[in-house]
């Protein structure tokens, strides 16, 4: 009896030669057959089509119901929220509350200003809703993105 060196016992018993072929083809032929049913790719970003990322609301009017920093006649007023994100709290140790970064947010101003035109600007700017802690009524805040049409 002749042993190969991964393939164990050649025997006429175990199938000689015809079973050593057999087991250096399987591979082979399951590749193919699994290759055959993949979908076809259209050679330029796999097998997936993705449509160019456009922002819809460029040159739209959008507006909020409710603002944070902006009180109910449009005044400018000074609210506290945090952000409520985990990992580590990053900037001022004094603008952190029970471990949440916490700051204060007046449309009077612009470094500290959230308006709802932040939303769509494109930058890391952003929209922040008034804190529940002016008025419960803030849980419910609409955003209205007019497509003019």
């Amino acid at each position: 009896m002749a042993r190969g060196p991964l393939l164990g016992t050649l025997s006429p018993a175990a199938g000689g030669p015809t079973h050593l072929v057999l087991l250096l083809l399987c591979p082979l032929i399951c590749g193919l057959s699994a290759r055959g049913q993949e979908l076809p790719t259209n050679g330029v970003n796999g097998y997936s089509l993705h449509p160019p990322y456009f922002n819809l609301a460029e040159g739209t009017k959008v507006t909020a119901t409710a603002t944070c920093g902006e009180g109910d006649n449009g005044r400018s007023i000074h609210d506290l929220y945090c952000k409520l994100v985990g990992g580590p709290v990053s900037g001022d140790p004094s603008q952190t509350i029970q471990g949440q970064y916490c700051d204060t947010c007046t449309m009077g101003d612009s470094d500290r200003a959230h308006p709802i035109t932040n939303a769509i600007d494109g930058t890391e700017r952003w929209w922040q809703s008034p804190p529940l802690s002016r008025s419960t009524e803030f849980n419910e805040v609409n955003v209205t993105l007019d497509l003019g049409q």
